[in-house]
């Protein structure tokens, strides 16, 4: 073996074959083809060398974050494991950073490069510029509820790429893109590969075939804005359909979506989703505050059942009047969440009274079986 390689099937000591390696053509379709697909990965390239190493300026490889490289940077194991390990912290901070291999650290070290040690016997010297490729991040929002439509309209200003999901004719403002809501599990599922995140917000209307889709194209975060007694139900329609173990599949659903700041208006309650995303984007993971927005969709929380089904702030629940509910705030009395009047998704009469819901879900689940839920919430 000589000491400087323009042999294809050359290789450094204890190495790889060059010959073995994906070419650069092949390096730079797999980075295209992963950009298209949003899917994150470091770029390596050799800035720099001093032989005995096999790999030229210009060399390159791509790391993917589970650590497989694909491609050529020199066939010394030990540099090959410097750069990976590098490349996958690059890929957590979303910095870019320079790095030096050399038998000496410190001939290399110098302001802007971080120094490592040639550990292997062959020496030679190796730079490596590393550069995260992320795309933006990006949130698919399905239904069109009140909620949707303030996470949409507040994610909109911050730096998420927003995806709306929702029914023909529904816009919602401050989508990038908008997608008409199907039954269909897997064209949503095609819809949805890619996504950071996926919020659940249609109140019961597609939010089975939201999740199932979720899941089946492995979204890193599922949210459902529901209560725990609906997300349980549905988590178990969920399970049975395809055949996934029930605890498997509420542990990947987070629900109540959102941190638990008291959020009982659609917009506090968006408000509240957008903050877990954002812990779950920075720290990759959600504190303890995270126990979702019970206050506003746990039909169960105590504070909902004391405010009363329908009568805002003031009312009692039950009290019958011309079939009008005389409040600006109703509470929808499935779930608990506060609803505006004047902007409920849907209404039911019952009994010479009126009842607003946040989504035809909960009017469905009220027309069914009143009872069930009037029991709940009066006094």
């Amino acid at each position: 073996m000589t000491d400087d390689t323009d042999a294809e099937t050359e290789t450094d000591e204890g190495g790889y074959a060059r010959d073995a390696a994906a070419s650069p053509e092949t390096v730079d379709r797999v980075a295209r083809q992963y950009t298209e697909q949003g899917r994150p990965f470091a770029r390596v390239t050799v800035v720099r060398r001093e032989p005995p190493v096999s790999a030229h300026v210009g060399d390159r490889a791509v790391v993917t974050p589970d650590g497989e490289l694909l491609g050529w940077i020199g066939g010394v194991a030990c540099a090959q494991s410097v750069a990976i390990r590098e490349a996958r912290s690059a890929l957590e901070t979303g910095e870019p950073k320079l790095v030096g291999i050399a038998p000496d650290p410190a001939s290399v070290d110098r302001p802007g490069l971080e120094a490592f040690p040639m550990a292997c016997h062959s020496q030679g010297t190796l730079e490596l510029f590393i550069e995260p490729v992320t795309s933006p991040a990006r949130l698919v929002v399905v239904g069109d509820s009140p909620i949707a439509r303030a996470v949409v309209r507040l994610a909109s200003e911050l730096s998420f790429e927003v995806t709306a999901v929702v029914p023909a004719g529904s816009d919602l403002p401050g989508a990038d893109t908008t997608h008409t809501a199907t039954d269909d599990v897997d064209a949503l599922a095609a819809e949805l590969r890619g996504a950071t995140w996926v919020v659940a917000a249609s109140m019961g209307a597609t939010d089975d075939v939201a999740v199932e889709a979720a899941l089946a194209s492995a979204v890193p975060y599922v949210g459902l804005v529901a209560s725990r007694r609906r997300a349980d139900e549905l988590c178990e329609r969920v399970a049975d359909r395809t055949g996934r173990d029930v605890d498997a599949v509420r542990a990947a659903v987070t629900s109540p979506a959102g941190l638990d700041i008291g959020a009982r208006t659609p917009e506090e309650v968006g408000v509240s989703v957008l903050a877990e995303l954002v812990a779950v984007r920075r720290d990759g993971a959600v504190a303890d505050v995270s126990q979702g927005t019970a206050s506003a969709v746990d039909a169960d929380a105590s504070a909902t059942v004391a405010n009363g089904a329908v009568g805002g702030e003031t009312g009692d629940a039950g009290d019958e009047d011309d079939g009008e509910v005389d409040a600006t705030v109703a509470t929808d009395p499935v779930c608990g969440m506060d609803v505006v009047v004047g902007e409920a998704a849907a209404t039911a009469t019952h009994e010479g009274t009126t009842y607003h819901f946040c989504g035809v879900g909960c009017q469905e689940a009220f027309v069914d079986d009143p009872a069930r839920f009037l029991e709940r919430v009066e006094p």
